[in-house]
């Protein structure tokens, strides 16, 4: 949580931040505690499905580990659910098992970046490339529902006074909001600052807090305040550039007996971690398909300029049928969805034919005469391939790896245009005559 604590259980906006550690879900036995994956299960799961949780990360500086856990279970539970489908199930989930809270956690979980967030209502990713923050830990667990209670009744008692606090740290968000995107950190951090009045007077900081908060902005940040229920847990602070800066407010929280957390925010929210390999080399050409270089897999799928050697095949059965693909939802691009019958990347060393047949052997477990049908470019908005298509005549049987395909199924021809199909793959059918 950047700016908005306490306030957002009420309906008030509030600026949140993913982190960059990750929690994994895979099939297996559980352990520890079970409850979120339990109800996980029974929302979205089958009859004695198990799923674990592994993270190297600890779960004692409080941020968010059930929300996270339960949005990475339901995500493993239906990796094609959308993150509206995600975020509604598992708020549901941590709602009836902890009581109270705003799922500002959720949110973070669940579609990651920097949010500006509102109970019930605003999910709003915000367009920040790089925050200067750092994080640090009190040692002492804070108990969130007990903190919250605490403020629920100071306002029963005091509902004028808090509700004035609640407002004032709604304008702080809202200010922030704007500051945050135009990278003006330096204003964020006086207002971070402001926050943390009003936090001080609904009397959830603490002693450590105020010590660790008092160090960071003797070393130079530009704004500290704690983050969360309050009480313990952690507080951040925004820093400087430089030498100057983000080091020194590091060793001033380690003096005043915090604990650095090494972490980085605005990190991606959940996913299927793909098993492609990232470090994998591409053949780099110009559009004229002269070999130039080779790059990475990552470096070919997010930048456009890198154009890619790739190979399709299209495999029709003795009916003029169309032997397609679906990707599995661990593919790197394009997750999901239909594709031609095999596709793949031509390795370094190797001419397009070769790729092909290796593709078809990799994917299909077949092996066919090909027949070539075109060159050309084919572009998405993560990368630009130079692709070289083929077709080719076989009934199988097919055997297929299901990290690579979850399904392959021949198609009439007429009935391709009603499938979810890849971009790509779309490109190679029209060039094909197909579509």
């Amino acid at each position: 949580m950047l700016l908005g604590e306490h306030a957002v259980v009420y309906g008030y906006p509030c600026i949140v931040t993913a982190l960059s550690e990750r929690l994994c879900i895979t099939q297996g036995l559980p352990s520890g505690d079970t409850r979120f994956i339990d109800a996980a299960i029974k929302t979205w799961g089958k009859p004695g499905e198990t799923l674990s949780a592994q993270c190297a990360f600890s779960g004692k500086y409080g941020f968010g580990s059930s929300s996270a856990v339960t949005v990475a279970a339901l995500k493993t539970l239906r990796p094609d659910a959308t993150e509206k489908e995600i975020f509604d199930a598992a708020y549901k989930i941590v709602m009836d098992i902890q009581g109270k809270g705003s799922g500002f956690d959720v949110a973070a979980a669940t579609y990651g970046g920097t949010l500006y967030y509102i109970k019930n209502k605003v999910i709003e990713p915000l367009a920040i490339k790089e925050m200067p923050l750092v994080v640090g830990y009190t040692g002492v667990k804070a108990n969130t529902p007990i903190l919250v209670a605490e403020v629920a009744s100071k306002r029963a008692k005091e509902p004028e006074k808090v509700e004035r606090i609640f407002q004032a740290i709604a304008k702080i968000v809202e200010e922030a909001k704007i500051k945050m995107v135009e990278g003006d950190w330096e204003r964020v951090g006086r207002l971070m600052d402001f926050n943390q009045e009003y936090l001080r007077d609904l009397g959830v900081s603490s002693e450590k807090l105020e010590a660790m908060i008092s160090a960071a902005k003797g070393a130079g940040a530009w704004g500290a305040k704690l983050s969360g229920a309050g009480g313990g847990d952690c507080m951040i602070a925004l820093h400087p550039g430089g030498v100057q800066g983000k080091p020194l407010v590091k060793k001033a929280i380690t003096e005043a007996g915090g604990e650095v957390v090494h972490v980085s925010p605005n990190a991606p929210g959940v996913r299927v971690e793909t098993t492609d390999n990232q470090e994998e080399e591409f053949i780099v050409v110009d559009k004229d398909d002269n070999i130039l270089g080779y790059k990475t897999r990552y470096e070919c799928h997010h930048d456009k300029s890198l154009v890619h050697r790739t190979v399709g095949v299209l495999i029709f059965n003795d009916k003029g049928q169309l032997l397609l693909q679906k990707r599995s939802m661990t593919k790197d691009m394009e997750a999901g969805v239909w594709g031609i019958s095999a596709a793949g990347h031509v390795e370094k060393g190797q001419s397009y034919e070769d790729a092909a047949h290796r593709e078809l052997k990799e994917e299909l477990g077949v092996d066919v005469p090909l027949t070539s049908v075109a060159r050309f470019i084919s572009e998405t908005k993560e990368e630009t391939e130079m692709a070289m298509l083929y077709k080719a005549t076989s009934e199988g049987p097919f055997v297929f790896d299901q990290k690579e395909t979850s399904e392959v199924q021949f198609f009439d021809i007429q009935n391709i245009r009603s499938l979810q199909l890849s971009v790509h793959s779309v490109q190679s059918l029209k060039k094909a005559g197909v579509l």
